[in-house]
């Protein structure tokens, strides 16, 4: 009698423009794992219906369990950003103890992660992918836009170390181990460790939205550094 394997649950946690995408798109390439996008976010239509949105919303964990159930990968992982829930403490307190395993997907240069953020919300490109051809734009951004992002990314950090300071995970930085192409494969065979499947070779067909540099792209980068440089990196 053959006995089916238990499913292996992780979520990716983190804030956004932090290679969260990219991290999903490597590990739903394994043969052996289903990793779905933000499940909270409403622009990834995992769910039309806008009074099941709300409760979900409400509710989030059954939906969570439901799609890893409808699943038919024996891995099942999805993404969830710090902000999409108004608890996420407990949350992902409520996953841990029904033994989800949390990766947590950081990136260490808040600069780098408002002004991404700053341009997608300017330009409405968010991603580009393999085949795609994208114009390098030219921006100016106001200092205080920057300045009023680099406060939200810096407390929403503050906040996420001191989560993560309660609860055992697997922490990708994306400088470190996702930037870089070449570093996929032992940063995926560590994941893979992680959540107990043999290691594969892994693809995304995600790319850098733009190939050429900020200070190329915003037209008052250098002003920009002089206002914001002490805040570069909390």
């Amino acid at each position: 009698m053959q006995f089916k394997k238990k499913k292996i649950r992780f979520v990716i946690f983190g804030l956004g423009r932090s290679g969260s995408t990219l991290l999903k798109q490597l590990l739903d390439s394994h043969p052996e794992i289903h990793c779905e996008g933000e499940l909270l976010n409403p622009a990834d239509k995992y769910v039309a219906n806008p009074l099941l949105i709300k409760l979900i919303y409400k509710f989030p964990y059954p939906f969570f369990a439901l799609r890893s159930l409808l699943s038919k990968k024996h891995v099942y992982g999805f993404t969830l950003l710090f902000y999409q829930y108004s608890s996420p403490e407990k949350l992902i307190a409520k996953l841990i103890k029904k033994n989800w395993k949390v990766i947590r997907i950081y990136r260490e240069n808040s600069l780098d992660q408002s002004l991404s953020h700053l341009v997608a919300e300017k330009t409405k490109i968010w991603h580009r992918y393999d085949g795609l051809e994208m114009q390098t734009p030219q921006l100016t951004i106001p200092p205080e836009e920057l300045e009023n992002r680099l406060k939200i990314v810096t407390s929403n950090k503050k906040n996420e170390n001191k989560l993560f300071e309660k609860f055992k995970h697997f922490k990708v930085v994306y400088e470190d181990d996702l930037k870089n192409q070449g570093d996929w494969p032992e940063t995926t065979r560590k994941i893979f460790d992680y959540l107990g499947v043999n290691p594969a070779p892994v693809s995304a067909t995600i790319q850098k939205t733009y190939a050429r540099p900020y200070a190329e792209m915003i037209e008052n980068y250098e002003e920009l550094l002089k206002i914001i440089r002490p805040q570069t990196r909390k």
